[in-house]
């Protein structure tokens, strides 16, 4: 079924980028986001880092996003059986198939069905593969990640071949021949995405599509990313300006493509992909919650509201220490926040807009 011409507009806003280049210093930021972990050079190198890689990204044109309807979200009976057998398969209960499906069924609604040969980027526990397979069941699949942590049962139930480690190496390694990369969530984890993207392209046969979901940190209207517009701008006009410890929770080091429809269009496109398709859930617009723009919009007033009330103040003392703010302060302030609903990241990862992104390889 074709997607409705309904559709969303989204400001001509630029993506925000945080450039890390040393392998070792991105594996740890990605266990450590805040850099308050336990080794104290790493954590002064990574906030250095940051306060000297980040950027704006080279802005597109202004994109339309179409939202489907519940309908258009959903899979034809056929397949959805076929899900839930391989997910049955596996031994997963009925409470994690509900929340799985949740989750992955609409990005297969994009996935095309004539995709033969598929590589799964970032693939984690592999749950999208038993999706991938339950759509494409003659599909050859592959997998990347850091590490292998697929669930018992199934590399049997997916027949798919599993590559662990540096995935920038692996990529690298693998040879042209996929008509489908599929990831989930895994994009906003690129450190250099216009390098990634061009592999991934080199990646696919002629014809070929990429598909990938994300969510949308970099929006104009994100929780709390005019703290990183505010100091790109002080980084304009005092080029040594530096970013204080605490205001580390706003970067998340962890997620450093901060991206939106415009810039992941445009990012595409200097890479060689055409006929970029950016969707959304009309009713279910961020990742955990079933909510329409007006909800999205109620929560994030509400929540950066509570933010500015209880959570700035105990920044404002922070940052009133500089560079001289205790760890112990610091992983406090962090832990607090992570066990309230308006703490930053928190607030961030709930609130925030998710789109999937289909393009396609000349």
């Amino acid at each position: 079924m074709p997607p409705t011409p309904e559709a969303m507009d989204k400001t001509t806003t630029p993506g925000i980028q945080i450039r890390i280049t040393d392998p070792a210093l991105q594996a740890y930021v990605q266990r450590h986001p805040f850099a308050t972990g336990p080794d104290p050079a790493m954590n002064e190198r990574a906030r250095n880092e940051t306060s000297s890689g980040i950027y704006f990204r080279q802005p597109g044109p202004t994109r339309h996003t179409t939202l489907l309807t519940p309908g258009q979200a959903t899979l034809p009976p056929a397949e959805a059986a076929a899900i839930t057998a391989i997910l049955t398969k596996v031994g997963m209960d009925a409470a994690r198939q509900q929340y799985e499906t949740n989750d992955f069924n609409w990005e297969m609604t994009r996935v095309p069905r004539n995709a033969k040969s598929v590589l799964a980027v970032g693939c984690g526990q592999g749950i999208e593969l038993l999706f991938l397979r339950a759509v494409l069941p003659n599909a050859r699949l592959t997998a990347i990640d850091y590490t292998d942590t697929l669930i018992p049962g199934l590399r049997e139930a997916t027949s798919v071949t599993m590559h662990a480690g540096d995935m920038n190496q692996l990529l690298q390694d693998l040879n042209p021949e996929y008509d489908l990369i599929f990831s989930n969530h895994t994009m906003e984890h690129l450190y250099d995405p216009d390098q990634t993207l061009a592999t991934l392209h080199r990646l696919l046969l002629p014809g070929g599509h990429i598909l990938s979901t994300m969510p949308m940190v970099g929006q104009a209207d994100s929780p709390f990313i005019q703290q990183a517009h505010a100091f790109l701008h002080r980084k304009a006009a005092d080029p040594t300006a530096t970013i204080a410890p605490v205001d580390l929770v706003y970067f998340d080091l962890g997620h450093p493509w901060k991206t939106n429809p415009s810039d992941i269009a445009a990012t595409l496109t200097r890479a060689g992909f055409t006929d970029v398709e950016i969707y959304q859930r009309r009713d279910h617009l961020s990742r955990p919650a079933h909510i329409s723009k007006p909800q999205l919009d109620a929560q994030q007033k509400s929540a950066t509201s509570l933010h500015s009330l209880l959570v700035k103040p105990m920044h404002a003392i922070a940052r009133a220490l500089g560079t001289s703010a205790p760890h112990l302060l610091l992983r406090i302030i962090y832990a607090i926040e992570h066990r309230i609903p308006f703490g930053t990241n928190r607030a961030m990862s709930a609130l925030n807009e998710e789109a999937c992104f289909l393009a396609r390889k000349p």
